[in-house]
């Protein structure tokens, strides 16, 4: 179904749900955004965060086999983000913890229609989905809203017309004319073990696992016990992450914690799940501060 709110009565909408629910959206705090719990809608920014919105359904840091979640909204939502869920649900699925998180927490997206300074969406899936919960997009005054669940419906929403959705897909096409769409073809299996950006990473690799924890869809994890059973995120690219009994180690080298890093994304996984390991978010780009960027590893196999 299609509906549209204007923009002047978003505010509004936002304090709605949050007379009803725990609400979080993009909210700025200092000099960035990120996703926050809101008391109130003039705290909603429609921007692109610094984080995804990831920790809200698969956290850091949890103590396992709990079963008391509360259900929550999360609004603002880019596309990018929403689809690596549906990835995670693909290895986190049979997790107790993880699938009741997800069957609570709703996530409205909102789709881009400017590309962002990082992003290669566009490469993989672009900015509209085709399964959501509830879509917004920016259609001039007002955002035009497609659901298929009447439980968020409010009066303040209008009935969509046809010409609504036509310029919400103009809009979303604006994405594709200004962002560069990268050469997948046969990737998976054309990229090798002996690529030379291994080694050349490896020179200004700091170790940090900032792109592992900024990335959606990352989820390698490490279970620990204090009295209980807590598990917490792991970056691949730290030294210990495949350190076994007897100190033995696998993957010693950066070199090969790179590798390791690339290939789950785009080989491994794709020849699990027959779709690459990423939504093109960019934020691994963003925030490395050596700047290495893994489109220039799939550049390295099809310029």
């Amino acid at each position: 179904m299609m509906f549209k709110i204007s923009k002047k009565n978003f505010q509004n909408y936002v304090d709605f749900l949050i007379g009803k629910y725990e609400v979080w959206g993009p909210k700025k705090i200092g000099s960035d955004y990120v996703f926050s719990k809101l008391n109130n809608g003039q705290e909603f920014e429609d921007v692109r965060t610094v984080l995804s919105p990831k920790d809200l359904i698969y956290p850091p840091n949890e103590k396992l086999f709990e079963d008391n979640f509360k259900e929550i909204i999360v609004l603002g939502v880019k596309s990018c983000d929403y689809r690596a869920f549906k990835m995670l649900d693909d290895v986190l699925g049979i997790d107790s913890n993880y699938s009741m998180r997800r069957r609570v927490v709703h996530m409205f997206n909102f789709v881009c229609t400017e590309p962002c300074k990082f992003g290669f969406c566009t490469t993989f899936y672009g900015p509209r989905l085709e399964e959501y919960e509830m879509q917004f997009t920016d259609i001039g005054d007002y955002y035009l809203i497609e659901t298929n669940d009447l439980r968020f419906v409010n009066d303040l929403f209008e009935k969509a017309s046809d010409d609504d959705l036509k310029i919400a897909l103009e809009k979303s096409k604006n994405v594709y004319k200004k962002m560069q769409k990268l050469n997948m073809d046969k990737l998976s299996e054309k990229i090798g073990w002996e690529n030379p950006l291994w080694k050349e990473f490896s020179q200004r690799c700091i170790s940090c696992g900032a792109c592992n924890f900024a990335c959606p869809t990352c989820f390698c994890f490490d279970v620990y016990d204090e009295n209980d059973r807590y598990r917490e995120w792991d970056s691949c690219i730290l030294a210990g992450f495949s350190k076994l009994a007897g100190n033995a180690n696998p993957r010693p080298t950066l070199d090969l914690r790179l590798r390791q890093r690339f290939l789950h994304k785009l080989k491994f996984h794709y020849e699990n799940f027959n779709y690459y390991l990423c939504t093109g978010c960019g934020r691994c780009i963003e925030i490395c501060p050596v700047n290495i960027d893994i489109r220039d590893v799939i550049r390295s196999v099809n310029p």
